[in-house]
């Protein structure tokens, strides 16, 4: 007895069936709610466009504060868990690392028979008085100066410390009164208790002041050397007519009461430095960093505001001469206009912390609103025109036959309006819905913080899921409403079209020859994408805060503020003073200062070179000195360790000043020669627990991959051993490693967003399409314009910045969208020649047109002052252009190599054969043929 045959693809067959039902019930009632919907909303469009006119204009007046939202901090940029992020973390704990600089020239910089010299009391005094001292402290706001409390640690005046010549002379005309008084405490109170001396009652020496031009020269002669980094000699006449005071901010602004944040400190900042007392200084710029990139901000936000009324008027006037109609202004203007307000809206109301790579969401927010309405509205048309037509071939047939003929509706028949608004939702619609879905998958992927390490980059993709969401919604519901209103009847294509349709078909072989070449070009040029990110170039002319900081950056080979932590923490503590202070661990510093000094264009500033610069006289009287030179010089006297009974015969003494002689005297000669240092130098180089030091490491400004050497040439001698016990230093962290790091993320962020995005988005479409074939399709036009990016780049007038970086992801929005109505049109018209002509023919015309709005808009941005910006908005036109053409002509081209290659195979006729091609996907892509038999 046999068995009957087990169906084994009957459980499949099963699931397809419910896959198939589910469906069909999803797609039913998914109708019967846009049915509904469109119902209502026709039947009162005014009441629906003003509701939403005024909850856009609620989200408008809460976008209004979006400045505020941009953050121009450069460490925003840094990525998560980059190693100069946390060590930056740790060093903001207890130093500044926000740096401001005011950069001053003398007239003697421009006019060389001008005498006036940076040294000369009358300038000193006027940089002191902008710094604050001892003279202007009881001023008011702006006239006591910058810092006019040096002990506040910057909770009062948000100034930690100040670096220039007036600040050093006056440390040093200061020291000699903190000197005696910390000598009387710490060498006689302390090694000879017979002698009871009141130590405050010594004179308090030199005031924190600017002292007479003889006593300025003298400290200038004594210094050794010491104020070369500070002052130059700009034009080689020898007079110094060049300096800059070096200002640390503190970034807490918490404990400050009189600023909020940076903007309102600079502000002030610049205000004392307009009200300072008339000299020979011809400039005086507040600059640093801080201050260009809030400046650059500031420009970009204008230029932004600049363009947009030439944006729209572009756009307008494109638009009205494609359509020949005012009346798609505001089909395709209004849900784009409501869209930006609710993004922009959201983001300050949800508290979206911006940059200015916020500009990238503008282009792609327009330019996916116009393709979006365009789209709708032009399907309508099609599909009324199409429904009209065949009503009236029907209605020839039936004359013919002598039948009554059909009545033939009002053009603006409400349930004929809607019969076509439904059709275009099935169809056009269907495509909009996955296009969009498919953007904000891909966009999606830079919200990742695991995929995106950059947190502006993260908030542009947040703004964009917003943006593109609120666009599909708004356009659904205006574009068809908005047209029914205003009564809007769409012109026929214009023929040439029907001939360019062919073109991919006929040609596909020169076409994929050409798009090939440019490509294989392109992948061997990929080495442009990861040229470093500029800044200065591509910054906007006439900007004086950044200008100031090129020149300072140039003739002090500084501008770019880079630190360390020297760190004495494991250290036993047997020498009666702090960790820091201990003179084996000052030497350790001194020598590793030293080698990093003679890094190429590299200068340090430590606690060190504040005691090589302040001089000390230590004798009975005038006649009679036991030593005479520096803080540095006397820890390091040889007579300390000398017995030379000659030399050192003054010395010896000193061996009976108390226990342990001269080597306990040295011992806490240390903290005497601490002590003279002003409370603000030391707080600006010690934490206050006295066990670490900070060091800065000044260089100019250059191109990344050449700091990139030089940073990892200095780290290398910051990793290795000390040589001394329970002390190590940390890697270099602040102004280059910061920008190294910026570099890489954006770099390492752009190019695995691009992979992951590509990955994501073909996996999508191919479960969109059914068919990974087709999902891989149509990811290549795409794929092909981001291979096309690296020969603009190439361009000399091409730099890679913060908005370039961005231009790959503003062409997955719109080139995504472009080759998904292709495809989608391709499969409703079938693949065949015919098919793919009538579906370049219709959706082709389309995209040109929104193509051609899209860059018109954009190409208001050829009208900016930055040539960053202007660059961005040049690629980005090109990108966009490139978009059209792979996708209207590539991707078809494409198909149509697949299928001849095929049919050749198979060894099928000719694949390209319109005589033979008929695509049969809907009621709307079939022509109404009839047979009548005549007698």
């Amino acid at each position: 007895m046999s068995e009957a045959p087990v169906n084994r693809d009957s459980p499949l067959k099963d699931v397809k069936e419910k896959f198939q039902h589910v469906k069909k019930i999803a797609a039913k009632k998914s109708m019967q709610s846009l049915d509904n919907m469109y119902s209502n909303v026709l039947t009162s469009p005014a009441t629906v466009v003003i509701l939403l006119i005024i909850i856009s204009a609620f989200f408008a007046q809460q976008g209004m504060d979006f400045q505020s939202q941009i953050d121009d901090d450069v460490e925003i940029f840094l990525p998560d868990g980059a190693p100069s992020t946390e060590l930056l973390l740790e060093v903001r704990e207890e130093w500044s690392t926000d740096i401001t600089v005011i950069y001053i020239r003398t007239e003697n910089a421009f006019d060389m028979s001008s005498d006036s010299n940076i040294t000369d009391k009358d300038i000193l005094d006027v940089i002191s008085w902008v710094e604050g001292d001892d003279y202007n402290v009881g001023g008011d706001s702006i006239s006591r100066g910058i810092d006019y409390d040096k002990n506040d640690n910057g909770r009062n005046d948000g100034v930690l410390w100040i670096i220039s010549p007036a600040q050093v002379i006056k440390e040093i005309n200061s020291a000699d009164g903190r000197f005696n008084n910390s000598l009387c405490e710490h060498g006689i109170d302390t090694r000879i208790p017979i002698i009871d001396l009141d130590c405050e009652l010594l004179p308090g020496g030199g005031q924190y002041v600017i002292p007479e031009q003889e006593r300025i020269d003298t400290i200038i002669e004594q210094s050794n050397g010491s104020f070369e980094p500070l002052i130059k000699d700009t034009n080689d006449d020898g007079i110094w007519d060049t300096t800059a005071i070096i200002v640390g901010m503190n970034q807490k602004f918490d404990e400050i009461d009189d600023f909020n944040n940076f903007e309102e400190l600079l502000a002030h900042f610049e205000m004392v430095v307009e009200n300072r007392p008339n000299s020979d200084i011809s400039v005086m710029t507040v600059t640093g960093l801080t201050k260009v990139l809030e400046d650059i901000s500031d420009a970009i936000y204008e230029d932004l505001l600049m363009i947009l009324p030439w944006s729209i008027l572009f756009t307008v006037l494109i638009i009205t001469a494609l359509h020949r109609s005012l009346k798609v202004v505001a089909i395709t203007g209004t849900p784009i206009v409501m869209a930006l307000a609710f993004t922009f809206g959201s983001s300050v109301i949800l508290d979206i912390t911006l940059t200015p790579m916020i500009v990238a969401t503008f282009p792609i927010l327009i330019g996916l609103g116009v393709d979006y309405a365009l789209h709708m509205v032009n399907r309508i048309e099609e599909v009324r025109r199409k429904e009209l037509q065949k009503m009236q071939d029907e209605n020839v047939r039936r004359k013919k036959r002598g039948e009554k003929e059909v009545k033939i509706p009002d053009l603006w028949d409400m349930d004929f309006y809607k019969k076509c608004v439904l059709e275009m939702a099935s169809s056009t619609g269907v495509a909009v819905f996955i296009s969009a879905i498919t953007t904000v998958i891909g966009f999606s992927v830079l919200i990742a913080p695991q995929i995106v390490t950059v947190a502006p980059i993260r908030s542009v993709g947040v703004t964009l899921v917003l943006g593109i969401a609120s666009t599909l919604v708004l356009s659904i519901i205006l574009v068809p409403t908005i047209a029914w209103m205003l009564r809007y009847n769409k012109r026929t294509n214009p023929t040439m079209w029907k001939n360019i349709g062919k073109l991919p078909v006929k040609g596909f072989l020169i076409i994929v020859l050409i798009f090939g070449s440019i490509t294989f070009y392109g992948i061997i040029n990929l080495d442009s994408m990861n040229e470093p990110i500029t800044g200065s170039s591509e910054a906007p002319d006439g900007i004086d805060s950044l200008n100031s900081l090129a020149e300072y950056s140039e003739y002090f080979s500084g501008g770019q503020t880079s630190l360390f932590i020297f760190s004495a923490e494991d250290r036993p503590n047997n020498n009666n003073t702090d960790r820091i202070r201990d003179l084996p661990v000052l030497d350790v510093i001194d020598g590793l200062e030293k080698r990093i000094g003679d890094v190429e264009r590299t200068n340090t500033t430590s606690i060190v070179t504040f005691l090589r610069a302040i001089p000390v006289t230590i004798g009975l009287n005038d006649d009679i000195a036991l030593y005479q030179g520096s803080l540095w010089d006397l820890l390091h006297e040889p007579c300390w360790e000398s017995n030379d009974p000659v030399e050192c015969h003054a010395w010896l003494l000193l061996d009976a000043s108390g226990e342990g002689g001269r080597e306990q005297l040295r011992k806490d000669m240390v903290n005497i020669v601490f002590d003279t240092l002003s409370n603000e130098v030391k707080s600006m180089l010690l934490n206050e627990e006295g066990t670490k030091g900070i060091v800065y490491v000044t260089q100019p400004y250059m191109n990344l991959n050449a700091a990139s050497v030089l940073r990892d040439e200095i780290d290398a001698m910051l990793i290795e051993d000390t040589g001394l016990e329970g002390t190590k230093s940390s890697k270099l962290t602040g102004g280059l490693p910061v920008s190294l790091d910026i570099n890489e993320g954006i770099h390492s962020s752009q190019n695995l967003t691009t992979i992951v995005t590509m990955i994501i988005l073909t996996i999508v479409l191919s479960i969109v399409f059914r068919s990974p074939r087709l999902g891989i399709i149509t990811m290549v036009p795409v794929a092909v314009v981001i291979l096309w990016q690296p020969l603009l780049m190439n361009s000399p007038d091409v730099n890679v910045n913060i908005f370039t970086a961005m231009i790959g992801t503003i062409v997955f929005g719109i080139g995504v969208d472009d080759a998904i109505h292709v495809m989608h049109r391709i499969q409703e018209e079938g693949e065949t020649p015919v098919g793919i002509a009538n579906s370049i023919e219709e959706t082709g015309q389309t995209i040109f047109e929104t193509t051609i709005t899209t860059v018109s808009g954009i190409g208001a941005g050829f009208l900016v002052t930055f040539p960053g910006l202007e660059n961005f908005f040049m690629i980005m036109c090109l990108l966009i252009i490139f978009a059209f053409i792979t996708s209207t002509f590539l991707m078809p081209a494409v198909i149509t190599s697949e299928k001849v290659v095929k049919s050749a195979i198979k060894g099928e006729p000719y694949w390209v054969d319109y005589g033979e091609g008929i695509a049969l996907a809907s009621a709307i892509s079939m022509k109404p043929m009839d047979a009548v038999l005549e007698d």
